[in-house]
């Protein structure tokens, strides 16, 4: 792991109100400042792994981390992606039991750590603070609800599409001819996982969007040529 503590400001932080933080009065936000640490990753390190005791929780100022877990018979699966603006490490922390998932940063990062006592203090002082972790783990639990729904329910061109558009709309932008981009550095493979799809069968709904004019792809870039009608298919499902 890299040894890169960097300061970091919580007041000024461009991420802070997507956070549980966002409540936070001066003198709170002043013994978070305190207490808790920032640093940068570089991809591959991992921020903590599956089954450690949380200790606290990360708040992903920002990059991109994937959520990894290891199944019984060692195939490490990619649960899910999280951007600037999440705290990871929560659930853990809170219920005092062990990480489920292990952290992986996916590209450049910057990640701050806060103790566990000053979370308790935190929460203990504020109520606000506790109702955001209490919305964020039921917002996470409607994403597992609904993401099995469309799994039981939906073609893998439907949820490639899906996960996709999700995605654009959190991390893409117009490239320098106006076309629309999303960078999503992860295998083939975990892109068939996050739609819960056997690769070949991903790579034939890839073919099938790029054939039909609607998805390019070079390496881990994709653009979407048509995005109307991309959101125009979704809908129509």
């Amino acid at each position: 792991m890299s040894d890169c503590t960097i300061k970091h400001d919580c007041k000024n932080c461009t991420t802070r109100n997507t956070t549980e933080w966002r409540d936070l009065g001066a003198k709170e936000l002043a013994i978070l400042a305190k207490a808790k640490t920032s640093r940068t990753f570089e991809p591959g390190e991992i921020i903590f792994n599956q089954g450690t005791q949380a200790k606290g929780v990360h708040c992903i100022q920002s990059g991109l981390i994937g959520m990894r877990r290891i199944s019984e018979d060692g195939k490490s699966v990619l649960i899910r992606l999280c951007a600037g603006g999440t705290t990871v490490g929560y659930g853990a922390f809170l219920s005092k039991t062990q990480q489920l998932n292990s952290a992986e940063v996916l590209t450049p990062s910057v990640v701050c750590f806060i103790q566990g006592s000053t979370v308790s203090s935190l929460l203990s002082d504020n109520p606000k603070i506790g109702e955001r972790f209490l919305q964020h783990a039921i917002a996470d639990q409607t994403k597992t609800e609904t993401d099995h729904f469309m799994n039981l329910t939906k073609n893998v061109r439907f949820k490639l599409l899906h996960v996709l558009l999700t995605y654009y709309e959190r991390d893409g932008y117009q490239d320098s001819t106006g076309l629309s981009t999303l960078e999503l550095p992860i295998l083939r493979r975990e892109l068939a996982e996050l739609v819960n799809a056997q690769p070949e069968t991903l790579s034939r709904a890839l073919r099938e969007l790029q054939d039909e004019g609607l998805l390019t792809q070079d390496s881990k870039q994709f653009s979407f040529p048509d995005m109307k009608a991309i959101t125009d298919e979704i809908r129509a499902f």
